[in-house]
């Protein structure tokens, strides 16, 4: 059967292991598991098992479980997914929906002339611009909801959700509305280079199938707001915290989407030139798709990468460089291993790296003195923080005290740290200021629940 065979081996990765993690999950029955325990038991790469795992997760057929203190998910098969699979089983047929590469693919068609393209490209620019409005309102409110709670680590996530939802917006609205007129303009007494057709056309092409998946990929993120929204209407705080972060990696993809669109040029394309034909002509598949989501790079360049976006911030740091536009948080003397953690991976969506490796660099730059290396603060075995130390400093007998009860708190105000430490106000705030400064701890005000301090960490 060779034709079945190529069909086969034509399919995408998240449609091969659909079947597989889901019979993985039905064979460890009522068992929770992590995205790890999956991808290593079924073969598939973390990056792959993820996507599955949302889109079974989309499609109700499995759930994800929050477990107390654990702030990566894990998860099990449902009742509907268990029928789902039986049913396949029994007629031998295998388990289909739409996959990520479908959603991101839906409706995509490239107009075959210029000024059809051109108008398309505009339409499409608008519609994303107007939908990052509206779902910057509804983020809003949704950060509304989350106030209540009295959590600040979810409403610093919020923050960063919102923040990424503008800068995305002021992004598209960046684009020119004409692609072309660049290539239009000319200096003074200077005969304007003359683009061909063919070029031009193939530009509009490209330019209009990246803002096409940018489009879909929209879409994607609202229905992840839609599923905070509810998680938080039915009181599910965890799973509401767990699904804005993911909402954060679509948002990270989303990104990287704006960069591959803004890095298009007459001369300079994202896709091959194979690539662009096939599109060109509407022959578009998912493995055309995966050239663009997908970047897959080695071990050995991710770990280059990221020692010298690490080398450019200290750089930053000691010019007085601070605020840095793009970045979530500002650059400060200390900061958190898991702050510093998602930063990184804001920076690359395609770095498939944990925080103990990220630890591993960060040592090694250490060892080659860039920076004095992480610190440790820990109370006991469930109670630590990890700091990236860009600048030598050392910690005060107060100082580290007040820390310590911070972990035990994780969220307190002021008048549970005067308590916990029997200090003055003005002596308990005098510290608190300074480790805010220090980028040590987050200070954060509302008007529900008033001054708060926190510290966001791994444990």
């Amino acid at each position: 059967m060779p034709i079945e065979e190529d069909r086969i081996r034509e399919l995408p990765k998240s449609l091969q292991g659909i079947e597989i993690i889901l019979t993985y999950l039905n064979e460890r029955n009522k068992d929770s598991l992590s995205i790890r325990n999956i991808s290593e038991n079924t073969g598939l790469s973390m990056r792959v098992t993820k996507n599955i795992l949302l889109q079974l997760e989309k499609f109700n057929q499995i759930e994800r479980v929050v477990e107390k203190n654990n702030i990566l998910p894990k998860w099990r098969i449902t009742k509907f997914g268990k029928k789902v699979l039986k049913e396949a089983e029994g007629i031998q047929k295998k388990i289909e929906f739409p996959s990520r590469e479908d959603e991101l693919l839906t409706n995509i068609l490239i107009p075959d002339n210029i000024e059809a393209l051109k108008a398309k490209i505009k339409e499409n620019v608008e519609n994303n611009i107007s939908k990052l409005k509206s779902m910057q309102n509804d983020l809003s409110k949704t950060l509304g909801a989350v106030l209540n709670l009295n959590n600040p680590i979810f409403e610093d996530l919020m923050g960063v959700i919102i923040n990424r939802i503008k800068f995305i917006r002021q992004q598209i609205t960046n684009f020119p509305s004409d692609p072309l007129a660049v290539y239009q303009l000319k200096k003074i007494e200077e005969k304007q280079k003359k683009v061909p057709k063919e070029e031009m056309k193939t530009l509009l092409a490209e330019i209009f199938f990246i803002d096409s998946i940018m489009h879909n990929e929209l879409n994607r993120i609202n229905d992840y707001n839609m599923k905070l929204s509810q998680f938080l209407e039915r009181e599910k705080a965890s799973k509401g915290y767990s699904t804005a972060k993911d909402l954060r990696e679509e948002i990270r993809i989303f990104l990287n989407l704006i960069r591959k669109r803004e890095s298009i040029k007459i001369n300079s394309h994202v896709l091959s030139p194979e690539n662009l034909r096939l599109v060109s002509k509407n022959k578009i598949t998912p493995e055309i798709l995966n050239t663009i989501i997908e970047s897959p790079i080695t071990e050995e360049e991710q770990t280059e990468e990221i020692k010298i976006i690490v080398i450019s911030l200290i750089t930053k740091l000691n010019k007085g460089e601070k605020h840095i536009e793009g970045y979530t948080v500002d650059i400060t003397e200390n900061i958190p291993l898991y702050t510093f953690y998602q930063l990184i991976l804001d920076e690359n969506p395609n770095f498939d790296i944990t925080i103990e490796q990220l630890e591993e660099i960060i040592n090694s730059l250490a060892e080659e003195g860039y920076l004095p290396g992480i610190k440790i603060i820990q109370e006991d075995e469930d109670h630590y923080l990890k700091l990236v130390q860009f600048k030598v400093r050392d910690i005060s007998k107060n100082e580290l005290e007040l820390i310590t009860n911070a972990l035990r708190f994780q969220s307190f105000a002021l008048a549970d740290m005067v308590g916990a430490t029997g200090w003055s106000t003005i002596q308990v705030v005098k510290i608190l200021n300074h480790l805010t400064e220090l980028g040590i701890l987050k200070y954060l005000k509302n008007h529900l629940h008033g001054d708060r301090w926190y510290i966001v960490s791994e444990n």
